[in-house]
């Protein structure tokens, strides 16, 4: 069998960055994506509710990298990938999950998370769950236009947050694709290499750029509103909102050597991924 990688969510923040670390360093693979293309590279196309489809795409595949989007039926597309993956002789599963996740948690996206890392798991094909911290990039992602107005809201309290750069965490997962034996059995943790606070990362942003703006700890309801204002499927609000119960929690402030240890280089420091992206911002 062809030692060919297979890059579901090929198109997402995680992913896009995977197939062009991937792609620099030479890596025999695929990418997949709804769309069935992604420029520059060999690409198919991969619907997760239809197995037809996953079959197609796993033909001669040695490793799976699987990222699945937050949707609500992202437990049984997890199902499916797996299932299908076993079928066609995928030998190694790279599954991209997150820091959050516990199968027992009463908190829904930890719940969600957990029970997907449980099957992959419990499917004997030999894994790797590589659980990423909180997107850096979501402060241009989500939150540029809040910062320029001069304040980020968010119903997150004061808790920190291991930030880190998707940069480090598709290198993280590249390497890991491409050395599957020496990473199995394993979840590596991804972080940064310090806990902030979303006020903690505003004033870091501010030293950066010159600017004054703040965040503002808004309550639940106020939050909720917002959302449903902008027309926000119930499914992302409670998702949302279970991500933002996690952090107040405490959940999310872990801080590991992770990238460190897999890379030989500390990750990204906050202020870096600031400074790389002034423009954003201002």
């Amino acid at each position: 069998m062809a030692q060919t990688i297979l890059v579901t969510g090929a198109t997402g923040n995680i992913g896009r960055e995977v197939v062009r670390q991937l792609k620099e360093k030479g890596a025999d693979f695929v990418a997949g994506s709804s769309r069935g293309s992604v420029e520059g590279v060999e690409s198919v196309s991969i619907n997760f509710d239809d197995k037809a489809s996953l079959v197609s795409a796993m033909q001669d595949i040695s490793t799976l990298f699987m990222l699945l989007p937050s949707h609500p039926d992202m437990v049984k597309w997890g199902e499916n990938i797996i299932d299908t993956a076993k079928e066609c002789g995928v030998s190694h599963v790279v599954r991209s999950s997150g820091s959050l996740a516990d199968k027992g948690s009463p908190i829904m996206v930890e719940e969600l998370l957990g029970t997907t890392d449980a099957y992959v798991r419990n499917s004997g094909l030999d894994f790797t769950i590589t659980a990423p911290s909180f997107f850096m990039q979501n402060f241009i992602n989500y939150f540029s236009e809040d910062y320029k107005n001069g304040a980020i809201y968010q119903p997150a309290g004061n808790e920190t947050i291991g930030w880190v750069d998707v940069r480090d965490i598709a290198a993280v997962n590249a390497l890991v694709l491409l050395n599957p034996d020496k990473y199995k059995g394993r979840s590596l943790t991804i972080t940064g290499s310090e806990g902030l606070s979303y006020s903690g990362a505003v004033e870091q942003m501010n030293q950066v750029l010159g600017k004054q703006a703040q965040y503002i700890a808004v309550p639940d309801e106020a939050a909720i509103d917002a959302m449903k204002g902008l027309g926000f499927p119930e499914f992302v609000i409670n998702m949302m909102m279970s991500l933002n119960h996690s952090i107040r929690q405490g959940h999310a402030k872990e801080v590991t050597d992770t990238t460190q240890q897999v890379l030989g280089r500390p990750p990204i420091a906050f202020k870096h991924f600031v400074e790389d992206h002034k423009s954003a911002w201002l």
